[in-house]
């Protein structure tokens, strides 16, 4: 008995950090008086509670003050970024079809959401932007230019600089690195992880935590990552040969040796990840949930936003969990806001209002500054960077001394790659969550090989992908051509996963023969 009493205080002493916070999460009303008469403006979001709540706060106080009214942010939260698609996706088709199949004028629809904010760059220009569903910016050149004196950071543009106006700009910065518990890593005698290829280690085996990137912008943002860098890796190693050297991408662009090296830069990308989703425990489609369970034990390690990892280790303390930016190996990406198609009249007025506020320095700020600083948050630091350059002048109060625009920028991306990332998506969840329990399987055959030799030449094979960088860029040309339906998606994703289980399974056997 007192056994059983002791392990429940353990538990309940290692789960109190976030009990707390979860409790704490409805935190203070406004200092603007809010009922039932003020407006509402409906954000669609994938962002957690500790940011809705602080700004939700912060944007009804600071629009009294500016305007002489108070305006409730009211929060729809259907998931991940690949829920709030689909839902915008729904409600937008609805529309059209009672239409005739294209939008009407603004004024003649109500969608019932005002404002898209959160989830990342590419999720806004790739998969938001190409419904035609958002709306130009209140925002003139004179203004980006004194908001955005540099309109791109480390390869990514810091707000959309192919539509004038913009139909979205960024708020706030991520970058994306590793959380690990280094009690767990010494009980699995692994050093802690400091780059992607650490967490490919076979003594991880079933100690990794992942995301779905069909799911989380954070997951796709972190696989294209990786698979960028092997491109890039590559590619360097190419242009390095002798006959090759002074010369530029751009000018080696047609040259089949040069393709033929991105190819192999792609499939070690591709590879590396496999192996990566080799040592899985799960992949599950909250991105939130794995600083917490590595911070529990649940989990050795696992890929995780900076903001989330940082949070958790100052909850619980850098032994049970500790945040890492492997070096040269991570990128910096701007996180949108956009208005919605159909935003009319005085809910036009305010959402505009709520995207000055983002990028006004008082904003700004509320991402980064500590708890009980003069215009900071009122119960958890959000410790994201600010977008807005010119309010790292004075970085006093702020809960963590960052500076993206310093220069050490890590990973440099590159559009045309992260072009092809609709179509890597579904290969991605085909190959690591379709078909995620044949993998390991096979993975699990392949260690129990006693020739070290031959285990490696068994791991390398299952890590080669069985589809080649060519037939996912020949897939995008096809999207691009023919707009597919959802049930041609799905079909694709059924074949590349059919594709990957064969793959697997012929791994295995050859693994069972040794």
């Amino acid at each position: 008995m007192r056994k059983i009493v002791l392990m429940s205080a353990f538990f309940l002493l290692l789960a109190a950090p976030f009990l707390m916070r979860s409790l704490a999460g409805s935190g203070p009303g406004s200092e603007a008086v809010i009922d039932a008469q003020t407006p509402r403006l409906v954000v669609i979001t994938p962002h957690d509670q500790d940011i809705r709540n602080e700004f939700r706060w912060a944007f009804a106080d600071w629009h009294l003050k500016k305007y002489g009214q108070a305006v409730e942010l009211d929060f729809l939260v259907p998931g991940g970024t690949s829920d709030v698609r689909r839902q915008l996706e729904t409600i937008y088709r609805t529309i059209r079809a009672s239409h005739g199949g294209a939008l009407p004028p603004e004024d003649q629809i109500e969608s019932g959401i005002q404002v898209a904010w959160g989830g990342g760059d590419v999720f806004f220009d790739r998969e938001l932007k190409p419904l035609g569903i958002l709306r130009p910016l209140d925002l003139d050149a004179q203004q980006l230019a004194e908001i955005f004196p540099q309109p791109a950071l480390a390869g990514a543009n810091l707000y959309d600089r192919k539509s004038t106006p913009p139909h979205w700009v960024g708020v706030c910065l991520s970058s994306f690195g590793i959380v690990y518990n280094a009690d767990v890593c010494e009980a699995l005698g692994v050093p802690p992880p400091r780059t992607w290829d650490d967490l490919t280690d076979p003594r991880l085996v079933g100690a990794v935590a992942l995301c779905d990137p069909t799911h989380s912008a954070t997951a796709t943002a972190m696989d294209m990552l990786i698979l960028q860098r092997g491109m890039a890796d590559a590619e360097a190693k190419f242009l390095d040969e002798p006959a090759n050297r002074g010369k530029t991408a751009a000018e080696m662009e047609g040259s089949p040796a040069y393709q033929a090296a991105l190819d192999a830069g792609w499939a070690d990308g591709m590879g590396k990840l496999t192996r990566i989703a080799c040592n899985a425990r799960y992949v599950t489609n909250d991105s939130t949930r794995i600083p917490t369970d590595v911070a529990l034990g649940d989990s050795a390690a696992g890929m995780a936003i900076d903001f989330y990892g940082r949070v958790t280790e100052e909850t619980v303390g850098p032994r049970r969990e500790q945040f890492v930016l492997p070096a040269g190996a991570t990128a910096i990406n701007p996180d949108p806001v956009a208005i919605l198609y159909g935003t009319h009249g005085r809910m036009l007025d305010y959402a505009n209002h709520f995207v000055e506020f983002l990028l006004s320095p008082e904003g700004q700020r509320l991402w980064i500054l500590k708890v009980g600083q003069p215009g900071g948050p009122r119960r958890h630091a959000l410790r994201r960077p600010p977008v807005r350059e010119s309010v790292y002048a004075d970085r006093s109060g702020w809960a963590d001394d960052i500076n993206y625009f310093a220069g050490n920028n890590g990973f440099k991306q590159r559009s045309e790659w992260v072009a092809m990332l609709p179509e890597l998506r579904p290969i991605w969840a085909a190959a690591w969550v379709d078909d995620g329990d044949d993998l390991r399987a096979a993975y699990r055959k392949i260690l129990a090989v006693s020739d070290p030799t031959r285990r490696e030449e068994l791991l390398t094979e299952l890590a080669e992908p069985p589809i080649t960088r060519a037939e996912v860029l020949e897939a995008g040309r096809e999207r691009n051509s023919s707009d597919p339906s959802d049930l041609d998606r799905a079909r694709q994703r059924l074949d590349w996963a059919k594709r990957f289980l064969s793959h697997f399974r012929q791994v295995a056997d050859e693994a069972s023969g040794d």
